[in-house]
């Protein structure tokens, strides 16, 4: 009897302390859940806004690629030096001296992905001999290095060295040395590869990239019978093309050749037209930048181009190009050459960037730095431009999906 009145005692105290504890009454409930907005401002209307373009993050010589071209709107030709020839290779497990050189040829690669362009007629590709040495890091169609002009601008040609006639896209050619191999080599040997090589297309119309340049020959060793085949790459080469790549002015580059680079430092306000920021759920930010159109020829593009967006570790805006950078953020960007040309809008995911700021402290995140490059960078020599915060007609623009904190508040 004493047990059964206790449990009875225990669920009646149960039952009254309940609704007390956690009981909400309906004219209390907490509020609805609140109701997600989106918000599209200009960049001029936040806190701060600073965006510039730097250039220089590829040159041809660092560049994954080598340009050769013939066309009213472009020229380019290649140069290098076969500077690593050997004066002596192994055989077996002895090294032993060369005693000539026979049979060199150039070996082409071409990227065949790269939109290669042929006349009908084809073309003749032409390797010649330069009369003048060069700088790979200051040469240009103008000058064989800074202050030093060429005779003739896109290089000095002396000798031709050889030939190879092309009518149909290929993606390995060989062009036969026809001087006597053993003098070029030998004379190359001793002198490092000077004064270098230059190689051009005959005929109008031409667009090839090539994506290694090689010389392969072969060589008797000293008291041998057989010949061995020796591949060499050039060691340096670069690529002078003709016009030269504007200088950006205010507006907003990405890609091209030399490289540039888009870098942005922002801040956020708290509470952005009556809507908090800080605290809130961002479900998307965007960053849409708008296109200026294509540059002038040769400098636009019918590829589609690819970008990515990475962290900032400084203030750019202080460090300059050399600003230290962290890892890629978000997907890769498609610049679509169609959208661009005229036009049109790229956008940028910064959603997670967003997110960050708006669960942070306000002092921990006072302002958020991005970067954007190409990829991969010294690709080409098309670029697109945006336009900047000074634009009155593209300044770029924020676009975010927020969804405010519920107002919850206990009974």
């Amino acid at each position: 009897m004493k047990k059964l009145l206790l449990a009875i005692m225990t669920l009646a105290l149960g039952s009254c302390t309940e609704d007390s504890l956690v009981g909400v009454d309906p004219t209390t409930r907490p509020g609805p859940t609140s109701e997600t907005v989106e918000l599209s401002v200009d960049v001029t209307e936040l806190p701060l806004w600073m965006d510039t373009t730097y250039v220089g993050y590829a040159v041809p010589f660092s560049s994954a690629i080598q340009l050769l071209a013939n066309e009213p709107a472009l020229m380019a030709r290649i140069l290098g030096r076969f500077s690593t020839l050997p004066d002596s290779i192994f055989v077996e497990t002895a090294r032993v001296a060369v005693e000539r050189f026979e049979s060199a040829r150039v070996r082409l690669i071409v990227d065949t992905l790269a939109g290669p362009v042929l006349p009908e007629s084809g073309t003749e590709l032409r390797f010649h001999a330069l009369t003048r040495g060069f700088d790979e890091r200051e040469a240009s169609w103008a000058e064989a290095r800074v202050g030093e002009a060429w005779t003739t601008p896109g290089g000095d040609l002396g000798d031709l060295l050889g030939s190879v006639s092309v009518d149909s896209i290929q993606d390995t050619l060989f062009v036969p040395i026809t001087v006597d191999s053993d003098s070029l080599l030998s004379a190359w040997l001793a002198t490092d590869g000077e004064m270098g090589y230059a190689v051009s297309s005959s005929a109008e119309g031409t667009n090839l990239t090539l994506s290694s340049i090689a010389l392969v020959f072969d060589v008797k060793p000293e008291g041998q019978d057989t010949l061995i085949e020796v591949v060499r790459g050039p060691q340096p080469f670069t690529f002078i093309f003709s016009p030269e790549t504007p200088s950006p002015g205010r507006e907003l580059r990405l890609g091209g050749l030399p490289a540039a680079r888009i870098y942005l430092r922002f801040e956020l306000p708290d509470t952005l037209t009556g809507v908090p920021l800080r605290g809130s759920r961002i479900n998307r930010a965007s960053l849409i930048l708008r296109s200026l159109g294509g540059p002038p020829a040769p400098f636009t593009t019918t590829d589609t181009l690819f970008a990515s967006l990475f962290d900032v570790l400084a203030d750019p805006f202080e460090f300059g190009p050399k600003t230290p950078i962290g890892l890629n953020f978000g997907n890769f960007l498609e610049l679509d050459p169609d959208s661009l040309a005229s036009g049109g809008e790229q956008e940028l995911n910064i959603t997670a960037l967003i997110q960050n700021w708006a669960s942070a402290s306000a002092d921990s995140l006072p302002d958020l730095r991005i970067g954007i490059r190409a990829l991969p960078e010294g690709g080409g020599v098309g670029y697109w431009e945006f336009g900047d915060v000074d634009d009155p007609v593209a300044a770029p623009r924020l676009v975010m999906l927020v969804t405010p904190p519920a107002d919850f508040t206990v009974p």
